[in-house]
């Protein structure tokens, strides 16, 4: 994984960038928080396409294209995370042999409710934080509902859910006061 402060290529002698001390405290804190944010931004990028399935490289190029490349993946990173996300049943892949080898990847439908309860549990964390660091967060309500219960993203499009796929709590009630559905 590559973190933001190491792409920092000319240095002038007095910036505090140039201390060892301070690159090597940054960089090992922008390493942890890539680590997390990592497997959450991968299911994204999955969640997102419009084709079925992603091969590695296509993944690694369309996080980098996404993020503005704030969020850089090296493939040596990338590899293990898919692995591990295959493991726990949140994606699936299949291999193709055309010329080369190539291994694509998609959202499993337990991966899918997976990624929006963490996408929802991020979004809300995100939201809480940001006058911390004076940002502002839109969570685009009038297309998402976030679970007050558990935080998932419930799509709003879905007009037949009552209930939270996650933790079961009656959304319908919640939504008609809210005025996101009539009664």
């Amino acid at each position: 994984m590559i973190a933001i402060i190491k792409r920092v290529k000319e240095l002038g002698s007095n910036a505090l960038i140039a201390s060892r001390e301070f690159r090597d405290y940054v960089e090992k804190q922008e390493t942890e928080i890539n680590r997390g944010i990592s497997s959450l931004c991968i299911l994204s990028i999955l969640m997102q396409t419009e084709e079925k399935e992603l091969h590695g490289y296509k993944i690694l190029k369309d996080l980098t294209k996404k993020t503005n490349e704030m969020l850089i993946i090296e493939e040596g990173t990338l590899y293990p995370i898919l692995r591990k996300l295959e493991e726990d049943n949140i994606i699936s892949s299949r291999k193709e042999e055309t010329g080369r080898k190539k291994k694509f990847y998609c959202m499993t439908e337990y991966g899918k409710q997976v990624f929006n309860h963490l996408a929802g549990f991020y979004s809300k964390l995100t939201e809480a934080i940001a006058p911390l660091f004076d940002v502002k967060v839109d969570l685009q309500q009038e297309k998402y509902f976030y679970c007050p219960m558990c935080a998932n993203k419930i799509d709003l499009s879905n007009k037949e859910l009552k209930f939270c796929t996650i933790c079961g709590y009656n959304i319908e009630q919640e939504l008609i006061e809210r005025g996101l559905r009539n009664e």
